[in-house]
C-alpha cells in the first residue's frame, strides 16, 4: 500500500509538470500573437493589432492587460504554493530519512551488544569447560549459564526476525479461538529458568480458562517479551505477577513487576522501535515492546503501559478480543 505522502508528492509533481507545460504553450501562443500584432502595427492597422492580441479593438487592450496581469499573478501564486508544498515534502522526507538512519544506528548498536555479550559469555564458558578440570558442581553451573545465554541469544534473534517479517512480508496473523490461560502458563514456564536464575518469583492469577481470539505463536512472542522485560528490570527477591481476566468484550493479560519502573520519557517512547530508554546498559535491541504493540494491534486489541515513576514498578496490560464461545458463556 502506498504512503499518503508518496501519493501527495506524485500528484504535486504531476500538477507542476502540467503547469509548466501550460505556461510554455501559453508563452509560445503569446509570442505568435505579438509577432502578428507587430506586423499589423507596421502596416498601420491598430485595430488589427489589437485583434491579433485578443482584444476587440485598441481601446480593449487595457482591459486585456488587466485580465492577463491578474491571470499571471494568480498562476504565479498557485505555482509558489506548489513549490512550497514540494519543499515541505522534501524537508519531511529528509527528516524521515534522518530518523530512519538514527533508528538504524540504534538498532545496530543494540543488536551488536545483544549478540556479542551472550556469544562472549558462551565462548568463555566453553573454554573453561574444554580442559575438563572443573568440579562437577561448577561444570553444571557453567552449563546452566551457557544455556541461559544461548536462550538470550535466541530471544534476541527471534525479535529481530519477527520485526523483519512485520516490516517486509507483513505476514497476516491467523487468530483462532484458544485458551489464553494455557498460553500464559506456557509463556511463564518458558521464562521460569531465567526467573529462577535472577531470583525472581513468577506468579499467576487466572481463571480456570479464558477463550480468546489469538494467533498462538504471536501471543507467545507478546507474553514472553513482556515477561522477559519484567524479569530484566526487577530486583532479586521480588515477584512478577501475571493476571488474566475478562474486561468487557476483551480478554486481558496484565504483567506487573516491582522494578525500576518508567520515567516520563520512557513511558512516552515505550513502544517505539529501537528505543531502549536511559538504562541502555541493560541490553536489548529495543524491539521487544515494539513487537508487542504491533502484534497486539494486528489482533484488533491494544496494549498500555503504566508506572507511578522510577523505582516504583510498572504494569503492561494487553487486551485481546474474546472468542465467540467466551461471549456466549458470559451471556
Amino acid at each position: 500500500m502506498r504512503r499518503p505522502s508518496s501519493i501527495l508528492f506524485a500528484s504535486t509533481l504531476l500538477l507542476s509538470i502540467a503547469l509548466v507545460v501550460w505556461w510554455t504553450i501559453f508563452q509560445v501562443v503569446a509570442s505568435n500573437e505579438l509577432a502578428a500584432a507587430g506586423a499589423r502595427l507596421v502596416a498601420g492597422d491598430g485595430d488589427g493589432a489589437a485583434a491579433a492580441l485578443g482584444a476587440d479593438d485598441a481601446v480593449g487592450l487595457a482591459d486585456l492587460a488587466r485580465r492577463r496581469r491578474a491571470m499571471f499573478a494568480s498562476e504565479g501564486a498557485f505555482f509558489g504554493v506548489v513549490l512550497l508544498g514540494l519543499g515541505w515534502l522534501y524537508a519531511a522526507s529528509v527528516r524521515r530519512e534522518a530518523e530512519l538512519r538514527t533508528n538504524q544506528d540504534r538498532f545496530l548498536a543494540a543488536a551488536t551488544h545483544e549478540l556479542k555479550t551472550p556469544l562472549a559469555t558462551i565462548v568463555l564458558l566453553l573454554e573453561s569447560l574444554r580442559g575438563d578440570r572443573l568440579p562437577a558442581d561448577k561444570r553444571a553451573r557453567y552449563l546452566d549459564n551457557g544455556l541461559r545465554e544461548a536462550e538470550r541469544l535466541e530471544h534476541g534473534l527471534d525479535n529481530v526476525l519477527t520485526a523483519a517479517g512485520l516490516r517486509t512480508a507483513r505476514r497476516r496473523l491467523q487468530p483462532q479461538p484458544g485458551d489464553l490461560v494455557v498460553d500464559t502458563r506456557d509463556a511463564i514456564e518458558a521464562l521460569r529458568p531465567r526467573a529462577l536464575a535472577a531470583d525472581i518469583e513468577l506468579r499467576l492469577s487466572a481463571p480456570a480458562e479464558l477463550a480468546a481470539m489469538r494467533d498462538g505463536a504471536a501471543v507467545q512472542v507478546v507474553l514472553r517479551n513482556l515477561l522477559d522485560n519484567a524479569i530484566k528490570y526487577s530486583p532479586p527477591g521480588s515477584a512478577v505477577t501475571t493476571t488474566v481476566r475478562t474486561v468487557g468484550e476483551h480478554a486481558e493479560v496484565a504483567v506487573q513487576d516491582h522494578g525500576r519502573g518508567l520515567d516520563a520519557a520512557e513511558h512516552s517512547h515505550a513502544f517505539e522501535a529501537f528505543w531502549r530508554g536511559s538504562d541502555s546498559a541493560s541490553g536489548g535491541t529495543g524491539l521487544g515492546l515494539h513487537l508487542v504493540h504491533q502484534l497486539v494491534q494486528a489482533h484488533g486489541g491494544f496494549v498500555t503501559a503504566h508506572s507511578d515513576g522510577r523505582d516504583r514498578g510498572s504494569v503492561f496490560t494487553v487486551r485481546l478480543p474474546l472468542s465467540a464461545r467466551a461471549g456466549k458463556e458470559r451471556s
